[in-house]
């Protein structure tokens, strides 16, 4: 490096008002007979520090300052710069972009360190600014990369063993480099704990989530997400990487979301992870629905259904004909339901086809046909080809607009069975969001046969199940009084290792079953209301969402704050409005229902 860049970053230093004149002047004639370079005499000096300087660069070139050990380095990066170059020249490859090499370097003025490392990669060098103490320790893990995973995974890889059945061939993408980093037995260890311990859990979905200065894993459980544990954020990179590589997604591709499915033994147990990706400003946040399509399809015994409910439920699904739908939230179990209504009617002699998107569950002797949009092939669509199939059952995953709703109605009307799912908060409201659609109220009567509400709430541990009393705020919000809940028993988990500290274990579902009979079919024709709707449903016995979670409630199965969550954050249900007379609400009707029951 020449005398005048020495002075430059002299001046420059000066001019941010890191150095004074004189001191820099003292540390130019003391470098003169040395070979170090400026920087590090004033760093030694304490006269400034790495960061000062690193800074005072960043402002004066515009380049960007990292910190190395908060930011992700790909490890497909750290492959093109050979190590000896690193080393040499003090810098770490950070990322790839197209035919541009992202690279962290002290000296910025080095042209001997971009020259080379230009000449090693092939790639345009685009230079971040960092400090000397950074890269050196970054050199020192990712060129070290599978002794550092060790240190991190040491005492965490789970006992269970995870073999991917399908994975990328290397043929299929180029990324030989990459995989032989995300291959390393410490990232495989790393990653095949991280769904281990998901299954082992009972989770859900799978989350990583990057921070600013780690990589957070987090579990879905029983609804609810928990963080799990955290990684280091220079683990990040291999991490995201093994999983893509494992889905067989683009790992070049960094900007844009992509989805992709895994497919993976667990204790002799096969498991179909749906894995879907998101840039971030941290880094590719990553999600995970974790299925088990053989052995996690319940059954109608294990919906939590009450006799009169399940003898409901029944006389809808055994019907030669018409429609029964499902609905609820996204997560309330609807789709589950559903797999239980055809566990229970399946049988040799019917013709069962499904359409889903995707396919949760594998039902043997079941056609079942996931829908790809990118290829036209929608639930209409493929509703219109199952119609030709000669079937006696339908399932539709979800009746999402005008078009796959009249085909399911056309079928009910020609003689099929035909379930499915819509996203509405309670039974009388489908008939509100069908309207809504553009299906004509005639047809909705005349196809229509029950509609099924549901929700999903939190078991209390039995480990730690605990008796209290309900509190008045809690009693008021559901529109219950002391004068009606004299004696009234409540429960809650108090949280033990059992539960995870947590005070629940499983779920269990609440239903509300509408049967349309021919009086609600008629004022359904006649357009009406649903406020008319909903009292004429209760008049003819239809036990609302807030009775059945109250039984729930009564039984100990579930809290009092389980139900409040679940059912008055949606509907208000009970809710007795602040002014107002009891025989004035709206839903006064309910309240007597759920105050017949304690």
């Amino acid at each position: 490096m020449g005398r005048n860049l020495r002075k430059k970053l002299g001046e420059l230093l000066v001019d941010a008002g890191i150095v004074s004149m004189e001191e820099c002047a003292k540390a130019l004639l003391e470098q003169g007979g040395s070979k170090k370079r400026l920087g590090e005499l004033l760093v030694e000096k304490r006269i400034c520090s790495e960061l000062d300087i690193a800074t005072a660069l960043s402002n004066q070139l515009g380049f960007e300052r990292v910190d190395l050990k908060v930011m992700p380095i790909e490890p497909a990066a750290v492959e093109i710069i050979p190590e000896k170059v690193a080393r040499k020249h003090l810098i770490v490859p950070v990322s790839v972009d197209d035919k541009d090499l992202y690279v962290a370097m002290h000296d910025p003025y080095s042209y001997e360190a971009l020259e080379d490392a230009q000449f090693a990669s092939g790639y345009r060098i685009k230079p971040y600014i960092c400090t000397k103490s950074d890269i050196v320790w970054a050199i020192k893990k990712h060129y070290n990369l599978k002794a550092s995973l060790e240190s991190v995974v040491e005492g965490m890889a789970s006992h269970q063993k995870v073999e991917v059945v399908q994975e990328v061939q290397d043929d299929e993408m180029d990324i030989r480099d990459l995989k032989k980093q995300s291959s390393m037995a410490p990232i495989i260890r790393m990653v095949n704990m991280i769904i281990s311990e998901a299954v082992e859990q009972r989770a859900s979905d799978i989350h990583l989530d990057p921070t600013s200065k780690e990589l957070t894993v987090r579990y879905r459980i029983d609804g609810f997400l928990r963080r799990t544990f955290t990684l280091p954020k220079w683990v990040q990179g291999a991490v995201i990487s093994r999983m893509k590589i494992m889905a067989r997604m683009d790992i070049a591709e960094k900007r844009l979301p992509q989805d992709g499915r895994i497919t993976v033994a667990i204790n002799k147990s096969m498991l179909d992870l749906r894995v879907s990706t998101l840039p971030t400003k941290s880094g590719e946040k990553v999600v995970i629905r974790v299925l088990d399509t053989k052995n996690r399809c319940v059954t109608l015994d294990q919906l939590g259904m009450e006799q009169e409910e399940r003898k409901a439920f029944l006389s809808l699904v055994e019907k030669p004909q018409g429609i029964m739908l499902v609905t609820g939230p996204t997560g309330s179990g609807k789709t589950t339901t559903l797999y239980g209504a055809l566990s229970r009617i399946q049988s040799e002699d019917k013709n069962i086809i499904t359409v889903e998107d995707p396919i949760e569950y594998e039902l043997e002797g079941i056609g079942q046909v996931s829908v790809n949009e990118k290829i036209g092939l929608t639930f209409a669509h493929t509703l219109r080809s199952i119609l030709r199939q000669d079937p006696d059952v339908v399932m539709v995953g979800e009746m999402r607009d005008l078009e796959t709703a009249t085909i399911a109605m056309q079928a009910a009307l020609t003689g099929h069975l035909v379930l499915s799912t819509l996203h509405t908060n309670s039974a009388v409201a489908t008939i509100t969001r069908l309207r809504n659609l553009g299906i004509p109220s005639y047809l909705i009567a005349s196809t229509i046969t029950g509609i099924i509400a549901q929700r999903l709430v939190r078991v209390i541990c039995p480990t730690c199940k605990k008796e209290e009393k309900g509190s008045r705020e809690d009693l008021e919000k559901l529109g219950l009084e002391d004068s009606f809940t004299k004696g009234l028993k409540v429960y809650r988990g108090v949280g033990c290792p059992s539960c995870g500290g947590i005070g629940y274990r499983g779920r269990t579902g609440i239903y509300e079953i509408l049967l349309l009979t021919e009086k609600m079919k008629d004022l359904i024709t006649n357009e009406a209301p649903e406020t008319a709707l909903r009292q004429t449903a209760l008049s003819q016995g239809t036990r609302p969402l807030v009775r059945a979670g109250m039984d729930k409630v009564l039984q100990g199965v579930t809290s009092m704050e389980e139900l409040l969550r679940v059912i008055c954050t949606d509907q208000n249900f009970g809710t007795v409005l602040p002014g107002s007379a009891e025989s004035d609400h709206p839903d006064r009707a309910e309240l007597r229902e759920v105050r017949s029951a304690v």
